[in-house]
């Protein structure tokens, strides 16, 4: 009886005992911390992979992408689904390369086109084995996530889009930095005179063909030795790829419609006009086709009309006339938005009907030089019609006497300013020179449209 008394009261040892079973919990929690931490960082390198396979899948340039505009109707896109299977597998990361490749994988690619998007769902489950876990019964930790990309075109607005296109003398400039001085070298060859300009002139005969002044800069522009590209150049072929590109930012088939004007083939003697290129159309081939085939306007000789060839007067009144009543509210394709899509250098250079000038008079025949009279977008924009104007930069050109003397110091800083007032609200883009067109039309149009575009994850 003494002895059981001693050992129950002896305390001795006590403290290394509890701290023994004290370790237990302790190490337990620290082991599951760290086979969770493994977990979290595992997760995070799958959902990178998850993420790069959803985007390759359906990228621009995938064979996923490349099936896609070909496909006729809303469905399944087989190809990119095992190529975005690939990319999963094919994105593990190196640090965690030995882990992931003896790590059971569970991977599923869904990759669909509807209502002319395109979309990709990538989803994994994975089995992580555990380390310190393990010692209490838990082998492994189930690891899920998803990703999901889409590609095309975001927004159901319905829209009839008219497209002008201001190919007046001015737009013979050449096209960049480094075209205006390769242009100037090549007509100030053999004592002629330097320009930078390609005027197109000449006189169309009866059946229809146009006969070259042989002595002008246009036919050293367009010598396939030289083969200078003008603005007109870019400006058509700009167009003429956002036409193309139409076709794969629309949701539906219906959704939108186009049609192309340019200011005339010719220059006209007294009045000034805008000529249909190509009537309003869902045939996005058609009018893309007949827009790439735009040139520069032609004169009969120089200063002919005395040079007075750009009216946005004009333009802008008969475009308002080419469209039927009132811009609507873009939810349907019977009541459509609509939109002046409007690309020029922003010089007037007219005879006024109003005999008002907002910027200079050049001679005595009643020639004047200014930026866009805003009245005539007023008129249009209260119809509830946008007006989206893409500014290709008016260039200076060095000992121009025009430019120096009625243009630079009485209204050159007020060309893109009234633009972007004739503009509606956030749809005036400026393009100098050596700017990429094509990617600004691609811009403005998104961005006119109320869409949006391009390759995103949206999870």
């Amino acid at each position: 009886m003494r002895f059981s008394r001693r050992f129950m009261s002896d305390v001795s040892g006590n403290f290394g005992i509890l701290t023994a079973l004290s370790l237990v919990p302790l190490v337990g929690a620290a082991g599951m911390a760290i086979d969770y931490g493994r977990a979290l960082n595992m997760r995070h390198e799958l959902m990178g992979a998850a993420d790069a396979a959803a985007l390759g899948a359906i990228g621009e340039g995938s064979d996923g992408f490349k099936a896609f505009q070909q496909m006729q109707k809303d469905g399944t896109v087989t190809i990119a689904q095992d190529e975005g299977r690939k990319l999963f597998l094919g994105q593990r990361s190196v640090t965690q390369a030995d882990v992931l490749a003896n790590m059971p994988i569970e991977v599923s690619v869904d990759v669909e086109r509807k209502e002319g998007s395109m979309s990709s769902n990538v989803s994994f489950t994975a089995h992580m084995p555990t380390t310190f876990m393990s010692m209490f019964g838990h082998e492994k930790i189930s690891i899920s996530g998803s990703a999901r990309a889409t590609s095309g075109s975001f927004g159901k607005t319905y829209t009839d889009f008219y497209m002008l296109l201001d190919n007046s003398p001015s737009m013979g400039i050449a096209a960049t930095s480094s075209e205006i001085k390769r242009m100037k070298q090549l007509t100030g060859a053999n004592g002629g005179r330097s320009c930078a300009f390609a005027c197109h002139v000449g006189r169309w005969d009866s059946n229809g063909e146009f006969n070259d002044s042989n002595d002008r800069t246009y036919v050293i522009a367009r010598d396939p030795k030289n083969n200078v590209k003008l603005r007109i150049d870019v400006v058509t072929q700009a167009a003429k790829a956002l036409i193309d590109k139409i076709k794969s930012l629309a949701s539906t088939n219906e959704q939108y419609r186009v049609a192309s004007y340019s200011f005339g083939k010719y220059a006209l003697q007294n009045g000034y006009r805008i000529e249909k290129i190509a009537s309003l159309s869902l045939d996005m081939n058609t009018v893309g086709n007949a827009t790439e085939d735009v040139t520069l306007m032609t004169t009969n000789h120089d200063w002919y009309n005395h040079n007075a060839l750009t009216s946005f007067d004009t333009s802008l009144k008969l475009i308002g006339r080419e469209i039927t009543g009132n811009g609507g509210s873009g939810s349907s394709a019977a009541d459509p938005e609509k939109i002046v899509y409007f690309v020029t250098d922003g010089v007037a250079n007219h005879k006024p009907d109003d005999k008002i000038c907002d910027g200079s008079w050049e001679g005595d025949s009643g020639r004047c030089l200014e930026p866009i009279d805003t009245s005539y977008c007023t008129a249009l924009k209260e119809r509830n019609i946008k007006i989206a104007i893409l500014y290709t930069t008016y260039v200076p050109l060095d000992g121009d006497g025009t430019w120096d003397g009625k243009i630079r110091y009485v209204f050159a800083d007020k060309i893109a300013s009234k633009l972007e007032e004739c503009a509606s609200e956030e749809l005036f883009f400026e393009v100098k020179p050596d700017d990429n067109m094509e990617a600004a039309m691609v811009k403005l149009f998104i961005q006119a449209t109320g869409g949006s575009t391009g390759l995103r994850l949206t999870h």
